[in-house]
């Protein structure tokens, strides 16, 4: 047992964005807080590594948007700035062994196939527009949709063009890092809902990835960490939970702290290996258990400069035939060094972690040469990290719920368990996945704190 006790009004587990937002919010509230963080650093999801070359390269979750209006307010409280993301220029459509350029959001693809898109796109938007933000469980043709796969309503049915269906496939799996058989079509439909129409997920200008933030993204919770001081413990993984009627121990192998509540920030993954005491409900229990992570690998590579910018290209592009389907220009200002960013999700990303290092990084230089021309061979630097073999976060960029999960566990995410209260993206209804979702899901269960809300399960 730890011999250190801490005693506190809340103990946070968790020193991501969803945490930390938490604990501040608590404590401006007049509550003593104590946040336990596993890693040896704060952010969780978030991680900006300083790189050979001078850099502070985002490795985690990059971008923010406009609409994104919680995590814009707390980046303005933590003096952060932010920059657009660079988007003047032709993307690029590599795929079939060819090279094509386009400008705007509409690739040079059949006319048919573009059509079959726009079609299933509007189709898709319109049915999330039935998906309540706060309750998908309620809409009213919830246990049809969520009985369903988006590999199961990706057909020539739904989407009669195989180059449409492929490029769906590639949105898809890029927003939830796994085979697309594994999520539930009414999953896919709360995303939306979550982010206002599928075309807010996929777009730069006006959309997700529109702006970065000036040095990294992990500047916010490292500024949020240093504002809580000495109540932020890293290095401290939590492995119980023992929960009373009148306080809460959480306990790690280095201390024990007791506290009025407690709120568990941390991915349902890793929840679910905590021992708590008395043992979860087991709907709740099954919950955890059924809420896995996908597998993402991104690679991140630093040139002299952004030539791709003086040969007319903005830096985004996408081959679907590829292991790194999408790339996009995360250079930051004032731009006399380019950074590019490239994704692998789902099984590609799974086949490529069983590569070696060096493999990895061919394939990488290989694409960048490919679609961007001779000068992408030569970088100062490359690194790349991947999030499902991070201990502490096991997937990215957030955990799926499969068939069922939803309609049968789903209205339990946030629901608090005596002192036991719930954050993290995966808990938001509005930015469910994204950083403004864990800021909204940290707020929310500050407030479920200070105004007194303690509900038994």
């Amino acid at each position: 047992m730890p011999t250190n006790k801490i005693e506190t009004d809340v103990c946070v587990s968790g020193a991501g964005l969803a945490g930390l937002t938490a604990a501040r919010r608590l404590s401006q509230g007049g509550r003593a807080v104590t946040v336990v963080e596993a890693r040896d650093r704060v952010g969780g999801r978030v991680w900006t590594r300083p790189g050979t070359s001078g850099l502070r390269i985002d490795v985690g979750a990059t971008f923010i948007g406009p609409h994104h209006d919680r995590l814009h307010a707390l980046t303005k409280e933590m003096g952060v700035s932010t920059f657009a993301t660079h988007t003047a220029g032709d993307t690029i459509l590599a795929t079939g062994g060819k090279v094509r350029r386009y400008r705007g959001d509409v690739p040079r693809i059949n006319p048919l196939a573009l059509l079959s898109a726009g079609q299933a796109i509007y189709r898709l938007n319109a049915m999330a527009k039935k998906v309540p933000v706060d309750a998908p469980w309620d809409a009213p043709r919830a246990s049809e949709w969520d009985a369903q796969t988006a590999a199961g309503w990706l057909t020539r049915t739904n989407v009669p063009t195989r180059q449409a269906r492929v490029l769906l496939e590639t949105t898809i799996r890029a927003l939830f890092c796994c085979d697309l058989s594994e999520v539930s079509l009414l999953d896919v439909l709360y995303l939306i809902r979550s982010a206002g129409n599928l075309e807010a997920l996929m777009t730069v200008e006006g959309g997700y990835q529109q702006d970065q933030f000036v040095g990294g993204a992990q500047s916010i919770p490292e500024a949020m960490a240093a504002e809580l001081g000495d109540s932020v413990v890293l290095g401290t993984p939590v492995h119980a939970v023992t929960h009373r009627a009148d306080a809460v121990e959480v306990v790690s192998p280095e201390i024990t702290v007791v506290a009025r509540h407690a709120i568990m920030a941390i991915p349902p993954a890793l929840a679910s290996r905590v021992h708590f005491d008395p043992p979860l409900a087991a709907d709740r229990a099954l919950l955890l258990h059924q809420l896995p992570a996908g597998t993402e690998i991104k690679a991140v590579v630093v040139y002299n400069e952004p030539f791709w910018r003086s040969d007319g290209v903005s830096g985004a592009s996408v081959a679907m035939d590829d292991p790194y389907e999408v790339t996009l220009d995360t250079t930051p200002p004032p731009g006399d060094v380019g950074v590019m960013a490239l994704y692998a999700a789902g099984p590609k990303a799974r086949t490529l972690a069983a590569l070696q290092p060096d493999d990895r990084r061919r394939i990488v230089l290989d694409i960048m040469r490919r679609r961007f021309g001779p000068k992408a061979s030569s970088p100062i630097e490359t690194t790349e990290q991947n999030w499902a073999e991070e201990e502490w976060t096991r997937g990215c960029s957030m955990a799926h719920f499969g068939p069922g999960v939803l309609t049968q566990y789903g209205r339990l995410l946030r629901e608090p368990i005596g002192r036991i209260h719930w954050a993290g993206t995966e808990t938001a209804g509005t930015s469910h996945g994204a950083m403004d979702g864990a800021v909204r899901s940290g707020e929310r269960a500050a407030d479920e704190i200070l105004q007194g809300a303690i509900s038994a399960s």
